[in-house]
């Protein structure tokens, strides 16, 4: 599953943040996710166009039928509110609708270590797994909602799509929102409603899942002891000032990785 959101600003690279799932990102896996389910549906059939975006040409001369046993046209449409070149019904409408910060520790789980494991192989064939400390980790969460609004023609295409979206969110897709980094705490139904849409009805419900998600930074370690040098002076140490001896002196090098792999 895939949403084709991706960061635009530099900001997240400069201060280390390699994950902040908020806003856009659940809406995106959300409607991504709805697409998928109702793409396997014969009846709600959703299609895609060339660009990725739901298939709503221009249906003047195409039969009644079209979308049922083909892809000429979706048959619902799932994406954003506020589109405003296509009105098609029946519409599944994401949007997200506020989150805020819950703290997981009280210093943001600063002090944690990422560690990377390096393999080592001498001329020996002896083999040696060392951890490195690689960067620092502060990580909190965000609890927030996704509202769904259901839009349809009739009473019974409303009822349908709010049961088979609350089944979705409960239970079918509940693993994968969560590997993708969204997790659904709860999801509640709405009263149903309707308006006026032109010269026509139209059919309303609103389905809100309560969800929870992470941000995460990894600041690089970059100072790490890769050698120990130690130096020894001979001298008298008994006068003041010490007097050392010239021309002995006893140098040598401790590597990290030497010293790890003879524990």
């Amino acid at each position: 599953m895939g949403t084709a959101n991706t960061w635009r600003s530099d900001l997240s690279v400069l201060h280390n943040i390699t994950q902040n799932t908020l806003a856009s990102q659940p809406k995106e896996i959300f409607i991504e996710s709805l697409r998928e389910f109702f793409s396997e549906d014969s009846y709600y059939h959703y299609v895609r166009d060339e660009w990725g975006f739901p298939k709503t040409p221009d249906l003047t001369n195409h039969p009644i039928e079209a979308g049922y046993n083909d892809d000429a046209t979706t048959r619902i449409f799932i994406g954003e509110p506020y589109r405003t070149d296509v009105i098609y019904y029946p519409a599944i409408l994401v949007r997200p609708a506020g989150a805020r910060f819950v703290p997981i520790s009280f210093n943001n789980e600063e002090g944690s270590v990422q560690w990377t494991a390096q393999r080592f192989v001498d001329g020996y064939g002896n083999e040696s797994v060392i951890h490195t400390p690689s960067s620092f980790i502060k990580a909190g969460a965000w609890e927030g909602t996704i509202t769904i609004d259901i839009e349809a023609k009739s009473p019974q295409a409303r009822d349908d799509l709010t049961n088979l979206i609350s089944i979705h969110f409960i239970e079918l897709r509940r693993a994968q929102l969560q590997r993708s980094g969204v997790f659904v705490k709860g999801v509640s139904q709405g009263a149903t409603s309707e308006g006026e849409d032109r010269n026509d009805k139209l059919f309303k419900c609103t389905i809100t899942c309560d969800i929870r998600s992470e941000w995460r930074r990894e600041i690089p370690i970059n100072n790490v002891v890769d050698m120990i040098n130690i130096c020894v002076d001979f001298g008298n140490l008994s006068e003041r000032p010490h007097v050392l001896a010239p021309n002995i002196r006893a140098v040598t090098a401790v590597e990290l990785i030497d010293a790890l792999t003879e524990l």
